[in-house]
């Protein structure tokens, strides 16, 4: 089974022996098996929105899971990610996460809209999420902030030509998360490149505006200076 490098990395960042992966817009299917493929992951839950995917992804596993390691189990859910039935016993205190969430390949607006109704009855608890938008990275990461998530690891990955911000976080953890990525301006001709099109992408929105959105520009206006701090 050959993975994109985004999924791949997405895998290397499952490094706990949780007791549950959700894999959430799960879509083929392909970082889920992966992960149980590497066996330090016993369980993994599939959930995605579209029935035909679950119907399709049953199919293929039913097929191949017999190359899975034996002792590995998974479901596979066609639900609302913001409906998942999470563990509501771990408490701040507790040292192990038990849970990590993943949820890949959808765009930063709408991810956030699905944690905003997720965490509800999970304020607190102690989940690792991983997280990789696909775009509106800032807007995310704001209110992953409001929401109080703190940062574990964060990672930026470029595959076919497009850059992707990964996000491990934490209601528990103790670093915090930042609007900008403090961690990901490591690699300096891939993040100089990404930082570049994002002023581009935000300076297209604010032209395209008949009025002045200042949201838009402040947005624009930090990835600027964050630019000049780091590559001027």
């Amino acid at each position: 089974m050959k993975l994109n490098k985004r999924l791949l990395v997405l895998s290397e960042m499952v490094t706990k022996p949780y007791q549950l992966v959700w894999d959430c817009c799960c879509d083929h299917g392909l970082l889920g098996i992966k992960i149980l493929s590497d066996g330090l992951v016993k369980q993994v839950n599939f959930v995605d929105l579209v029935p035909e995917i679950i119907t399709n992804l049953d199919n293929k596993l039913s097929r191949f899971g017999h190359k899975l390691p034996v002792d590995c189990q998974w479901q596979t859910f066609c639900q609302d990610v913001a409906l998942l039935s999470l563990d509501n016993t771990l408490e701040k205190s507790h040292a192990d996460t038990k849970e990590l969430v993943i949820i890949s390949g959808v765009g930063g607006e709408l991810m956030l809209s699905m944690l905003s109704r997720l965490m509800e009855p999970y304020s607190g608890k102690n989940i690792d999420f991983l997280l990789c938008p696909v775009n509106h990275t800032y807007q995310l990461r704001e209110g992953l902030i409001k929401l109080n998530f703190k940062l574990i690891e964060e990672r930026l990955v470029t595959d076919n030509d497009r850059s992707y911000e990964l996000l491990l976080i934490n209601q528990t953890a103790q670093q915090p998360l930042s609007l900008l990525g403090e961690c990901l301006w490591v690699n300096e001709s891939e993040s100089q490149l990404y930082l570049q099109k994002l002023i581009e992408h935000y300076q297209r929105r604010e032209s395209d505006q008949t009025s002045t959105d200042c949201v838009n520009h402040a947005v624009l206006t930090a990835y600027q200076n964050l630019y000049q701090s780091r590559y001027a």
